[in-house]
């Protein structure tokens, strides 16, 4: 049996069928292709350990396709290294590493401007990533090289995200600067393309320090420390706060909340105690948070940006695990056993030096 490494189309297999035919000899010499879809996560790493980060030159197009199994099987998000260096000109250094055991790939990008050098990561989505020194602010896609400068911001804001991919007419940025020492609280906007920032809008916080923002259907949610939910209106520039505060054990306000989206759904995660974790569902019917002891066939994926990611057919080994870094390496939590494990899909050990987040593969 031959295993398709082309795209499902009539197209790809046609060509395939083709290539079959002339490597055979033989006409009437019948295969059955497949779809990579139907190899398990376990086939994936053993081919994985004979293939390199794969550029698929594809002849009859001129094109150079990324492709492999990893793209249309493994939904899932790159463990991603960045640094800086600066050697005459600013380099970005990106480190991708692949849920296929032992696969790496590092691109080292020039960069033009040396006042971008040793900005940091604020936001990971759709493969880009958002970066900000000071008051500056500009989104960076590690795959294409592409960056997208925003006008400077003229506050110091805790948290940042955004809405949809950079390049499209709808993406929104949204900065919100807040701590336990003021009961008030500055939000901004801005699109790609826009010389400034709307007005910074002061309004009324819940005393406490932003902890994570996440985005969904037309509104920016933030948690607070306690468990405090706010959420913005992009649209009517409207601020409410969903909650009241401490709303969770105390015990847990010296950890940092992760927030996660999944189809109108929203989740708030706490590390408690060594390598253990908490989470909470929220209620929207009583616009609280329910401590809950599984995450059902969902795997989350901690960082700046955390991702929720079904783990169903080929994903079911990430099924109940909670994925994030620690110390040199990554490690995942189980809610099934409530305990933490070194990571099995990824089980490189990194440096310190560079930031570690979770990123989009690149589409094809």
């Amino acid at each position: 049996m031959k295993w398709n490494f082309w795209k499902d189309s009539s197209k790809d297999t046609s060509m395939m069928e083709n290539r079959h035919k002339h490597l055979s000899g033989c006409e009437g010499n019948s295969r059955e292709l497949r779809s990579w879809s139907n190899l398990p996560v376990d086939a994936f790493n053993i081919i994985g350990r004979q293939l390199d980060f794969i550029k698929w030159v594809c002849k009859n197009s001129r094109k150079i396709q990324a492709v492999g199994p990893i793209f249309e099987t493994l939904p899932v998000p790159w463990l991603m290294e960045h640094s800086w260096g600066v050697d005459g000109s600013v380099y970005s250094l990106s480190s991708f590493h692949l849920p296929i055991e032992n696969q790496s790939h590092v691109t080292y990008n020039k960069i033009e401007g040396k006042e971008l050098n040793d900005a940091v990561i604020c936001a990971s989505k759709f493969g880009w990533l958002l970066l900000q020194k000071s008051t500056l602010s500009f989104f960076y896609n590690p795959y294409t090289k592409t960056i997208i400068k925003l006008p400077d911001l003229d506050i110091n804001f805790n948290r940042s995200t955004f809405s949809s991919v950079p390049t499209s007419p709808d993406c929104v940025c949204f900065a919100i600067q807040s701590s336990k020492n003021s009961s008030k609280m500055w939000l901004s906007t801005c699109q790609p393309g826009d010389r400034k920032w709307s007005t910074t809008v002061k309004f009324a916080g819940p005393k406490r320090a932003v902890e994570d923002v996440v985005y969904s259907n037309g509104t920016f949610y933030c948690v607070f420390t306690g468990g405090a939910l706010g959420a913005f209106c992009v649209a009517h520039r409207y601020w409410s706060l969903l909650t009241g505060v401490d709303l969770i054990p105390a015990v847990l306000y010296d950890s940092r909340a992760h927030m996660v989206e999944s189809n109108g759904q929203l989740w708030i995660v706490y590390r408690s105690g060594f390598k253990c974790f908490e989470v909470f569902n929220f209620d929207w019917s009583k616009r609280n948070w329910d401590k809950t002891y599984t995450l059902g066939c969902k795997a989350f994926f901690l960082s700046c940006t955390s991702f929720s990611v079904s783990a169903e057919g080929e994903t079911s080994g990430f099924a109940e695990r909670i994925y994030y870094h620690c110390d040199t390496y990554s490690s995942y939590y189980s809610m099934k056993t409530k305990q933490s494990y070194r990571c099995t899909f990824y089980t490189w050990v990194t440096k310190r030096r560079p930031e570690r987040v979770w990123i989009q593969p690149p589409e094809i």
